[in-house]
C-alpha cells in the first residue's frame, strides 16, 4: 500500500496517495495550484471554493479537448496505416505477378 504524502494546493495541505507511477503528486499539486492562482489574478475576487470549481472546470475542458485531439490523431493514424498497408499489398502483389511473368 502506498503511503499518503502531503501536498500543498492554494496554501492548504492535503495528504494523498500516489496512484500513478507516471505522475508525481507534487507536480500535480503545483499544476492545480498554478491554475488556481491564474484565476485568482483575474478582475473579480472569488472564494476559494469558486476558484476550485472554476479550476476543475478548466482542467476538465482541457482533458476533453485533449481526448478529442487524441481520438482525431488515432483516426488519422488508422486511416494512413490502412492506406499504406493496401499500397504495400498492391505493390507486393504486382511484384509477385511481375516475377512470375519472367519465369
Amino acid at each position: 500500500m502506498t503511503p499518503a504524502r502531503p501536498i500543498i494546493i492554494y496554501g492548504k495541505s492535503y495528504n494523498i496517495k500516489n496512484l500513478s507511477s507516471e505522475i508525481d503528486p507534487e507536480e500535480l499539486a503545483a499544476y492545480v495550484d498554478g491554475r488556481m492562482k491564474e484565476l485568482e489574478s483575474g478582475p473579480s475576487k472569488a472564494s476559494t471554493l469558486d476558484l476550485a470549481i472554476l479550476t476543475a472546470l478548466n482542467i476538465a475542458r482541457e482533458l476533453l479537448e485533449l481526448r478529442r485531439e487524441n481520438a482525431d490523431l488515432e483516426k488519422t493514424v488508422d486511416e494512413k496505416s490502412s492506406a499504406m498497408i493496401e499500397e504495400l499489398r498492391l505493390a507486393l502483389g504486382e511484384a509477385q505477378t511481375g516475377s512470375s511473368d519472367y519465369s
